[in-house]
């Protein structure tokens, strides 16, 4: 039964990627790839795709397909661009820090404090027994090794029968989906500049240096082991829904809009798109290609010098409605789509004390909603699943510097609570307790910085955020620390979630691999990865409670 689920998995991420191949050509013929810096004043180009360009895109998707997912009676090693592996190997550096990041930090500039060793918060928390697992990963295993241990877990999911099943199966197609964007994604970006770029001087990539993008064959290892991470993050995902920590992803059902062909097709158009454009603003490395429209001083204050960047070198960084709406795919692409499972680590803390809420409510709390906030929410994507698993008269608030970003949040909360209503409806029907339009309510969202939130004292009963930290001055992750325990009540639960860090402290095999991610221009990572992140909680008098590390992920959880 395993070995016919693993070929039935097999199958699936390989049509996968075969569709998006055909998806993929079908936006390239419809979109306009943009070209970043200097360009001809209509800033678009149309790019004609030749038969030989169709036929190279299918024998590079192929071998990535084989790399991938050898077969079964020998593994095979296909040899891909090295802009697969930049794309690869950046997915699983992104988020992880090196030794060689010590001398980014000594020209990052003035924002940059120098490092403060880290505390082992290993020893303050109550450590789930993922942190030892993930501590102790190896990363140093044949494409053979990671392939059997991807077997091994397919198996263990059988064994937990049909639902199991099924959620793997959902899981590891949706993979092969974002498996197939990196590829044309990067695919994009290389015909991009075979067709444009080497015939625009203004536009050539500075080849030289250690970010060069040149041909080679790509470790058939790190292929395989970043599929096996992804096998790894489904099953503890998964292991959390079984004892009942939290729901199933509320979106992973079929009829949902993600598996829509239309949207499927919208959203690998855009992605390519904006591939292009930041993997040729990454190549090129100008200090123009950081700019975006409001780092003008003239801009308004609300954005702070920190912002004023085009993080990750996105098109606008946060700024515009064009990044928004690609954000959630290029993020899933760039973790393979593991990205949601890593994020539902900051859900038990908060799930655990919503049960508990109307118990120990105090006398003036009784009765009353719980208050929820989460700082830097993005587009709104985790508050789905937070609130799909907290009580449907939650009083819920998002925070986020990006008013673009606060409209696409606005968008899927609308979503949600579509969803949520018919799914109550249904369930309720036969005691005829039905939900109006209104009886959930909105996501209330207010644009502000993190480190001056603009609520009272002790306003909320949860604080959380997600994939913020990285991105702040050491100075502004104080500042923001600050401001979230000061709205947090008294006996309320504050979650903290983001990358993992450097050192002997959550996945010491990644440390000669460290750095990389800073080249996507991420100035502050290099600090992020050697700073004490409960330490600036502790200062404010917040208790650590309990930390969980998923991949490359981790969450701290505190109460006041």
């Amino acid at each position: 039964q395993a070995s016919s689920l693993l070929n039935l998995i097999q199958f699936s991420v390989l049509l996968s990627l075969n569709l998006q191949s055909i998806l993929g050509l079908v936006a390239w013929r419809r979109c306009k790839w943009s070209l970043g810096a200097k360009v001809p004043a209509s800033n678009k180009i149309e790019v004609t795709m030749k038969p030989r360009n169709i036929f190279t895109i299918f024998h590079l998707l192929n071998g990535a397909a084989n790399a991938f997912l050898p077969s079964s009676s020998a593994p095979r090693v296909a040899t891909i661009s090295r802009r697969y592996a930049a794309t690869l190997a950046e997915e699983e550096i992104a988020i992880i820090p090196t030794h060689d990041a010590a001398h980014s930090r000594t020209t990052a500039g003035p924002d940059i404090i120098a490092s403060t060793p880290i505390n082992n918060e290993n020893d303050i928390f109550q450590c789930h027994l993922d942190v030892e697992f993930w501590r102790t990963f190896q990363t140093d295993r044949s494409a053979r090794e990671n392939l059997r241990e991807v077997a091994n877990v397919v198996q263990r999911f059988t064994a937990l029968g049909p639902n199991a099943i099924s959620y793997l199966i959902r899981h590891a197609g949706r993979s092969g989906y974002f498996m197939g964007n990196a590829v044309l994604g990067t695919m994009g970006s290389l015909l991009h500049e075979r067709l444009v770029v080497d015939n625009n001087d203004d536009d050539a990539v500075d080849k030289s240096g250690d970010g060069q993008i040149l041909p080679f064959n790509i470790d058939s290892s790190v292929a395989t082991r970043l599929v096996l991470e992804a096998f790894l993050c489904y099953e503890q995902d998964y292991a959390r829904i079984r004892e009942e920590q939290y729901r199933e992803p509320w979106d992973m059902k079929s009829g949902h809009r993600q598996s829509s062909p239309i949207n499927v097709v919208t959203q690998t158009g855009r992605f390519v798109s904006e591939s292009i454009g930041t993997l040729a603003r990454r190549n090129r490395r100008r200090e123009e290609d950081k700019n975006i429209w409001i780092t003008d001083p003239a801009s308004p204050s609300l954005y702070p010098d920190y912002y004023r960047t085009a993080f990750h070198y996105q098109t606008d960084g946060w700024m515009s409605k064009r990044s928004a709406d690609v954000y959630e795919t290029s993020t899933e692409t760039l973790f393979l789509g593991k990205q949601d499972a890593m994020q539902r680590t900051s859900l038990p803390p908060i799930v655990q004390f919503s049960k508990n809420y109307r118990n120990n409510a105090s006398k003036e709390e009784e009765g009353k909603p719980m208050k929820v906030l989460e700082v830097a929410c993005g587009t709104g994507r985790f508050m789905t699943f937070l609130r799909d698993n907290l009580p449907l008269d939650a009083e819920c608030t998002a925070v986020d510097l990006s008013p673009y970003y606060l409209d696409a949040a606005r968008e899927n909360d609308a979503y949600w609570r579509k969803t949520r209503r018919k799914e109550e409806n249904r369930n309720n029907r036969s005691n005829g307790s039905i939900l109006g339009k209104d009886d959930i309510k909105p996501l209330r969202l207010i644009q502000s910085q993190a480190e001056n939130l603009p609520f009272e004292n002790e306003s909320f009963d949860a604080v959380v955020c997600v994939y913020l930290f990285h991105e702040l001055p050491r100075t502004v992750r104080a500042k923001a620390s600050s401001e979230m325990s000061r709205v947090l009540k008294k006996g309320g639960v504050l979650v903290l979630t983001d990358s993992i860090q450097g050192g002997e402290l959550d996945r010491p095999g990644f440390d000669t691999r460290i750095g990389k991610f800073s080249e996507m221009n991420e100035p502050f990572f290099a600090d992020y990865c050697e700073d004490n992140l409960a330490g600036h909680f502790v200062d404010e008098e917040l208790t650590p409670l309990g930390k969980i590390v998923m991949s490359s992920t981790k969450s701290l959880s505190f109460t006041k």
